[in-house]
């Protein structure tokens, strides 16, 4: 899960990356921001359905575009947000290439979710236990709700990010969040195994 910590390392070697008048400077950060959010790019697109290689060659395209379009680029507010709207922009449009389908429902991409559990808390098979009964929960969901959890809470965006993401409005992506957090948390209380709402929660909260 993405902390606000860690985002506020990423922005800082974005800032770096992009005023840094020494090369080698901005360079380290440039690679900073790779290490730190290659991995969520790849794992948001295989959620959305894609195989492993179309994610890996659309997040380097996107990485590529970010450092030759590095002068042009001061005013993007949230790199993560930018760097998931970008990578979504081009795996779509490499989709749409391809399928047979040009009127396709994107929102219709069968949107699914993996849950870590913190290993050193609880034994394999109470941890296999959890992680089945919360990705019930969250499978309960449509796509587009998963979606919206998973950017919300996973990676931190703000609704007007995630409304420019999935071309919707942010009231409407707030409404979103509210039932799909409501239908998670009427789960849960129905749930048999009370440490799944307690992972639940730790998921839709995160670490400060």
């Amino acid at each position: 899960m993405v902390n606000k910590a860690r985002n506020k390392e990423i922005e800082d070697c974005w800032d770096l990356f992009l005023n840094s008048a020494a090369e080698e400077i901005a360079y380290q950060n440039f690679a900073a921001i790779y290490d730190r959010c290659i991995d969520d790019l790849l794992a948001y697109g295989i959620s959305m359905g894609f195989d492993e290689d179309t994610c890996r060659d659309a997040a380097q395209d996107v990485f590529c575009n970010l450092f030759i379009k590095r002068r042009q680029l001061q005013d993007v507010g949230s790199l993560t947000a930018y760097l998931f709207r970008s990578f979504r922009n081009d795996i779509l449009n490499a989709y749409k290439k391809t399928s047979k389908f040009a009127d396709f429902d994107f929102s219709r991409l069968p949107f699914t979710t993996e849950v870590t559990v913190l290993d050193r808390l609880i034994s394999d098979e109470e941890r296999a236990l959890i992680k089945s009964s919360v990705e019930t929960m969250l499978n309960q969901l449509t796509p587009r709700q998963r979606e919206a959890i998973y950017l919300r809470y996973m990676q931190n965006m703000d609704y007007d990010e995630i409304a420019t993401l999935l071309g919707m409005n942010a009231g409407s992506v707030r409404k979103l969040v509210y039932r799909s957090i409501r239908s998670l948390r009427r789960q849960a209380k129905d749930s048999d195994n009370p440490l799944a709402l307690l992972v639940l929660l730790w998921i839709l909260t995160g670490p400060a």
